[in-house]
């Protein structure tokens, strides 16, 4: 389906929870407590993406909050990928528990994971996430060896990471993955704090042979593969380089939600119409079609969502 401004919309993130294992720093509000009673049950997923589907949506990525910490998301997988014209299913994730989990999930369907990373140094992950880093490293280095499409997205912070940031390059060196530095976008906790923008990064690969990935599936990143490289490195510029204008996709909230844009604070409710297909099609239609032009965070310095990124669903 197109909006009004003439861009397709075929790709759809859907939250199944707003709780979490771990308490990152700029993520996780203090205090902030997850409306476990209320989270998208299995059935509403399937009729959701069906809807979706039924509108040109032909990828589906799993997030949250952690998505791997709902008991059923095995069940949530092989329903997702039941769903008549969805091609690609992947997972944002943590990665605490991915690798107990990664064999269930590729076998329903699974094809894509984003780990989210921001500190290989032991200790110092701990002391941001609360988490163990072996255990995140154990299932991204088991999803990179079952071939899938693995993802690494580090959210470089002044004075919090920043000095890590050719440690992450060199992830790529010897491991077939994507590493993407992600821009710290002014929502929820990360007001707190000092991203670090695509052209300060850009700097560390100085002298280094650099060709930049012209087509990447119309996903927001740019990618460049290095020489010597077997992954490639790339950069979400939500901050310094806008992407409104390609936006392809929509997002579900945990609670039945649609947001068509992640800064703005329009929502639609679809847990009314939850169980008729049909109207949940026409509700979809609107909110699509009237989906916001571009996000004003270079204008406003902060989120008109209404949402922390927890609740919205990343």
């Amino acid at each position: 389906m197109l909006d009004k401004f003439n861009r397709e919309i075929n790709y759809a993130r859907i939250s199944i929870t707003d709780a979490c294992n771990l308490r990152c720093l700029y993520c996780m509000p203090n205090g902030y407590v997850a409306k476990h009673y209320n989270f998208l049950s299995v059935e509403e997923i399937k009729n959701i993406v069906t809807a979706l589907s039924k509108l040109g949506v032909k990828r589906i990525r799993v997030t949250g909050g952690e998505p791997l910490i709902r008991q059923d998301i095995t069940e949530i997988i092989k329903t997702i990928n039941e769903v008549k014209g969805i091609e690609d299913i992947g997972i944002t994730t943590n990665g605490i528990l991915l690798g107990e989990k990664i064999f269930d999930l590729v076998k329903y369907g699974l094809k894509r994971v984003n780990i989210s990373l921001d500190s290989l140094k032991e200790e110092r992950f701990k002391k941001l996430t609360g988490g163990d880093l072996n255990k995140v490293l154990d299932g991204l280095n088991k999803a990179v060896e079952l071939g899938l499409i693995v993802k690494v997205n580090m959210i470089p912070i002044k004075g919090v990471n920043d000095d890590e940031i050719v440690d992450f390059i060199n992830m790529t060196k010897n491991m077939n993955i994507d590493v993407r530095f992600i821009e710290l976008m002014p929502i929820g906790e990360a007001t707190r704090f000092t991203g670090v923008t695509k052209d300060d990064i850009i700097k560390y690969l100085d002298g280094a042979n650099i060709v930049k990935i012209e087509n990447n599936g119309g996903g927001p990143s740019e990618v460049y593969r290095l020489e010597g490289h077997i992954g490639r490195v790339g950069f979400i510029t939500t901050m310094s380089h806008s992407f409104c204008s390609r936006c392809n996709r929509v997002r579900i909230t945990s609670d039945g939600k649609l947001k068509t844009c992640l800064h703005n604070p329009d929502e639609y409710d679809l847990r009314p119409y939850i169980h008729d297909i049909d109207k949940l099609i026409d509700i979809m239609k609107t909110g699509i079609f009237n989906k916001y032009e571009k996000h004003t965070l270079l204008e406003d310095k902060i989120s008109k969502s209404s949402r922390d990124m927890v609740r919205t669903g990343g």
